[in-house]
């Protein structure tokens, strides 16, 4: 107990350190080598930034650079001010002519999107491009965007912050034994099947460390599985993100499924979607509530009034693990 309160005050002071502002030196010259391999030369501070990436504006506003940023895609919607920023539509409907209209000193977006890139590129629009795939790619993309604002070793010192609450979150269960970890079916989507992540995305790693065995760490990237690929996996836990919860729960309702190991423990749980599909500052977050998730599934006989959670579960894990309880039982 005195460990899990020690944890918890020392992820308050981190919270309560990392988003404060912090002054830049806005007369030094930045070059900086993006994610795409690519190197982009600043003559100052980029002081109007459009962010064209939820995560990356979260990472700004997190660094303490939200009064940079201009300008956001449709889906940034956190942190709360962002509210009022103008929004320039997405990956499939971009409105460029807003964007130049901003006269922004440089736009962050994701690797990925090479279209907006090349044409931003073309008018000669300095881009930025990030690109987290994995939960060590969040802290150096944290790392990137710290360095073009000219606040590289206070942004390194955030990263290196949330690394030690990961393995602080994470302490017990990351080294589980194979055999020690439930199998797990994490799903994204089911539009025209069932959707999951697989090896070489974060989501993958998040499930991993919080002491997961995700069915689908051997394929790479996202990918659908069959219904005979699930059934013969036998997933123990079920995790989906909210926004697929009228479809899941459809699916769930097949005969087929009533066999499933999760469906018949009711270990069918829900996920905050925007947490757990942006590569950003609340993976922190996502991490713990997964924790929490299979701290609640892990029988009861390898639980000790001394290790609440696979032998040292944190303060905000435990809080998870009730929320999630709570939530089962109002279904």
């Amino acid at each position: 107990m005195k460990k899990a309160i020690c944890i918890a005050m020392l992820i308050v002071m981190i919270f309560a350190s990392v988003t404060a502002v912090v002054e830049a030196d806005t007369d030094q010259e930045i070059t900086v080598v993006d994610a795409r391999g690519e190197t982009i030369i600043f003559e100052s501070p980029p002081e109007r930034i459009v962010s064209f990436m939820a995560s990356n504006t979260e990472i700004l506003f997190h660094l303490g650079l939200g009064d940079r940023v201009v300008a956001v895609d449709d889906f940034s919607d956190h942190p709360e001010e962002v509210q009022g920023l103008p929004k320039l539509g997405d990956a499939f409907g971009v409105n460029y002519e807003l964007i130049v209209n901003m006269s922004a000193d440089v736009v962050v977006t994701a690797a990925y999107n090479t279209d907006m890139i090349d044409y931003l590129e073309g008018i000669d629009q300095k881009v930025v491009a990030t690109g987290a795939t994995t939960v060590e790619d969040v802290y150096s993309d944290m790392e990137l965007l710290g360095e073009m604002c000219g606040i590289g070793n206070e942004a390194k010192d955030m990263a290196d912050a949330m690394r030690g609450q990961m393995d602080e979150i994470t302490e017990e269960t990351r080294g589980l034994s194979e055999e020690d970890r439930p199998k797990v079916l994490y799903v994204v989507s089911t539009y025209q099947g069932i959707w999951t992540t697989g090896g070489e995305t974060f989501q993958n790693t998040l499930l991993t460390n919080a002491g997961g065995n995700n069915i689908a760490s051997e394929k790479t990237g996202w990918v659908s599985l069959s219904e005979e690929e699930i059934l013969a996996a036998d997933p123990e836990v079920i995790i989906a993100t909210e926004t697929v919860r009228s479809g899941l729960e459809e699916t769930l309702e097949k005969e087929s499924w009533s066999e499933i190991s999760a469906v018949k423990n009711d270990n069918i749980f829900y996920v905050d979607d925007n947490i757990m599909s942006r590569p950003g500052p609340r993976v922190i977050e996502a991490q713990d509530t997964l924790v929490g998730i299979f701290t609640e599934v892990m029988p009861e006989e390898e639980k000790t009034e001394e290790t609440p959670a696979l032998g040292g579960i944190t303060m905000m894990a435990a809080v998870a693990a009730v929320a999630i309880f709570m939530e089962k039982k109002r279904r």
